[in-house]
């Protein structure tokens, strides 16, 4: 039996029966990878507005390859730009744009061997957070796409804004060891909302912490979800 889910555990969940498989390894680095990793800029998004990898090659792939075919992507540099360059053109271009919106926002920059970090911090920040981080995760996928463009080579970029991508990964991870002792208890599965691929990982790694329980994904982007399985 299935239990549906939001993002909220104390909704009442309604059983359906399932038959998907179970998530595979591959499917969760590939998830995985899709966060820290970005190709040729696409024209269209996840849900969240997070750079997919192959969950958003999947959903955008013939218009990818039509761009392709018209603009030819101007060759990367090698070696790859350093993180502090990253971080210093990610700086100026999420400055002039968030000035271009009238707001006033201070910008930090942060950089490690696993790419550049900017922290957005400033009063009502809300709108460039929006409803379940949409809003930032678009935000960050125009910043990411301009500095490859700029830099002419891939990138590894994290914006955030008032420090809402930790929070957010905190309480959906608490979330998911929940419906995970769940569904162990009852021996069914739980099904969640759709997630974006950072999102679903986030999941898949909270539900790892517990045994008797597993997690896959199932569906398309961007209704792709997570069931949680208890054994």
């Amino acid at each position: 039996m299935t239990e549906f889910s939001t993002l909220d555990p104390e909704e009442s969940a309604v059983e359906q029966t399932s038959s998907a498989p179970p998530r595979s390894d591959d499917e969760a680095a590939t998830e995985a990878e899709a966060i820290d990793t970005v190709g040729s800029p696409a024209p269209a998004t996840s849900e969240s507005g997070l750079p997919q990898g192959t969950d958003a090659d999947e959903a955008s792939g013939d218009q990818a390859a039509d761009d392709r075919q018209r603009e030819p992507a101007p060759p990367e540099r090698e070696p790859p730009p350093p993180p502090e360059e990253v971080a210093a053109t990610a700086k100026e271009f999420l400055s002039g744009l968030i000035e271009a919106m009238g707001l006033e926002a201070e910008i930090s920059t942060s950089v490690s061997d696993s790419g550049a970090t900017l922290d957005v911090s400033g009063e009502a920040m809300g709108v460039l957070i929006g409803r379940r981080g949409q809003t930032l995760d678009a935000l960050q996928e125009i910043a990411r796409t301009a500095v490859q463009r700029r830099l002419r080579a891939r990138v590894r970029l994290v914006v955030d804004v008032e420090g809402y991508r930790a929070r957010r990964r905190e309480s959906l991870a608490d979330y998911a060891r929940s419906m995970a002792e769940r569904a162990k208890a009852r021996g069914t599965e739980i099904e969640l909302e759709p997630m974006s691929a950072y999102e679903r990982k986030v999941v898949h790694d909270a539900v790892g912490e517990i045994e008797g329980a597993s997690s896959y994904s199932e569906g398309e982007e961007p209704n792709r979800k997570v069931i949680i399985r208890g054994e």
